[in-house]
């Protein structure tokens, strides 16, 4: 069963959102994610700085620290300007068509990005975070500096921004049922829950019409 997840990697709420679906989802073995690139903020769109709020002083809003403290998640100040994601999700279709492990890669960028500052733009950067996850380096880097995936990511934005009725991210789809946002634990937890049911009701109902 699969949990479709449509996010970006410079998006405080997925970083979030993200975090909160990685600790619920242990809970449910019986899900399967599929990870949906959504740039936020797509060549060639201008790159904008990232500052502190004018009137409050403050990088992030209050409320936005507090969850990111109930999941002992560190929110400092991403590199700036904004970095583009294309080639961090070009590294992320790398490392699912090489056998290694998305969910630890998708961690891992996002925690560069919000924890270390470090540009996930830099093909230098994703060859670091990938070092550890059991592809193969040169290889990476050559898909890197040859865009090798650039094919597949431009498929995923055009399922993404086109097919896919998403309008924000994170967004989370399964078994017709849906949410956005970094909706917290309890409700990512109860979606899931939710999610399970609404399809185990589904098959049930066509077991039983295919008996009539």
């Amino acid at each position: 069963m699969k949990l479709h997840v449509y996010f970006d990697y410079t998006c405080p709420f997925c970083y979030l959102g993200v975090s909160q679906l990685i600790i619920a989802e242990e809970a449910f073995p019986e899900i399967e994610i599929a990870w949906h690139p959504f740039e936020l903020l797509p060549v060639p769109m201008a790159r904008p700085e990232h500052l502190p709020d004018p009137e409050t002083g403050e990088l992030w809003p209050p409320a936005l620290v507090a969850e990111a403290g109930k999941l002992g998640l560190a929110l400092r100040r991403p590199f700036s300007p904004t970095p583009y994601t294309g080639k961090a999700f070009q590294g992320m279709h790398f490392v699912a068509a090489h056998g290694g492990d998305v969910r630890t890669y998708n961690k891992q960028v996002f925690r560069a990005h919000f924890e270390q500052g470090r540009d996930i733009g830099s093909p230098e950067v994703l060859a670091d975070i990938v070092s550890g996850l059991g592809v193969e380096a040169y290889s990476f880097n050559i898909a890197m500096k040859e865009g090798l995936y650039g094919d597949a990511q431009q498929k995923a934005l055009r399922h993404a921004y086109f097919e896919s009725g998403v309008e924000e991210v994170p967004t989370y789809k399964l078994a017709g049922l849906r949410i956005s946002g970094a909706v917290g634990l309890e409700t990512m937890e109860k979606f899931l829950s939710d999610g399970l049911k609404h399809e185990q009701k589904s098959e049930t109902a066509k077991s039983e019409a295919g008996n009539e």
